[in-house]
């Protein structure tokens, strides 16, 4: 963890569940640290309203086998992060992930983002048993 985000000090995790997803947030006493998120099934929509989102500061565009998708600065409660968001294919559903890291500039967070993502969806697919594949539909 402190490599990815630069944070040494104490951090508590757990799971919240959302009215719409599923998160995971990485936590001290003040701010997160990371933040993840997933949907089973969503519109295309609404990867592009999160992309929108972003602050569009170095914006970069994830690698196309990882679906749609982008990586961006936000702000998370008056803190900066860097985030990546993937619209993709596991089975017959266009599914969603995305990663909040604490932004932490002695790293290259766009590698570590693209990382982190390609095993999140690997575990994904194997958590509800579905095939990665092509990326999303329309």
């Amino acid at each position: 963890m402190a490599d990815l985000t630069g944070y040494t000090g104490r951090y508590t995790a757990g799971p919240t569940k959302r009215a719409t997803a599923d998160s995971c947030a990485v936590m001290n006493d003040v701010q997160s640290i990371v933040l993840t998120g997933y949907e089973r099934s969503v519109e295309r929509s609404v990867v592009e309203k999160w992309m929108r989102n972003g602050k569009g500061n170095g914006r970069v565009k994830l690698p196309r086998e990882l679906g749609m998708g982008s990586m961006d600065d936000y702000e998370v409660r008056g803190y900066p992060f860097r985030s990546a968001g993937a619209l993709f294919r596991c089975g017959d559903e266009n599914s969603l992930i995305t990663i909040y890291v604490k932004k932490n500039p002695a790293r290259d967070q766009d590698h570590d983002l693209t990382q982190l993502m390609r095993i999140a969806q690997r575990r994904f697919a194997e958590m509800f048993t579905c095939k990665l594949g092509a990326p999303p539909s329309s």
